[in-house]
């Protein structure tokens, strides 16, 4: 399985929510915006996304677009992340979704819904 991709401009969720799932079990790899996300799933398919909405350089949209139109990418789940309110990414083709600030067993309850528990091997 592949690795949870952790994307957020802002480096204290990222590395919260890494420490957090590393904790757990769970691979992780990060980005802190959506052009370096793309990068990062072209090195590795993750096994889901936790992605912010609002960005630098390619926000949360663009990069499900991105995704939706690479045949490799676009079966991977997205989770958005975002203190907007649900009329910004409501019609959005995600898996679920966590509103800012989010609460620790909401988090791992979208990840083990979504990818089930943690590889024992890594």
């Amino acid at each position: 399985m592949g690795p949870v991709l952790i994307v957020d401009d802002e480096f204290g969720i990222v590395e919260a929510v890494r420490d957090l799932l590393s904790d757990e079990g769970y691979r992780t790899v990060t980005a802190l915006n959506g052009r370096e996300a793309l990068d990062r799933m072209g090195q590795e398919r993750p096994a889901m996304v936790l992605l912010d909405y609002m960005m630098p350089v390619l926000n949360g949209p663009g990069v499900l677009e991105s995704m939706q139109k690479d045949p490799l990418l676009r079966d991977v789940p997205v989770v958005m992340m975002s203190a907007s309110p649900p009329e910004f990414w409501q019609h959005l083709p995600c898996a679920g979704f966590l509103p800012k600030p989010f609460d620790i067993d909401q988090l791992l309850a979208v990840v083990h819904r979504i990818i089930g528990a943690p590889s024992l091997t890594h």
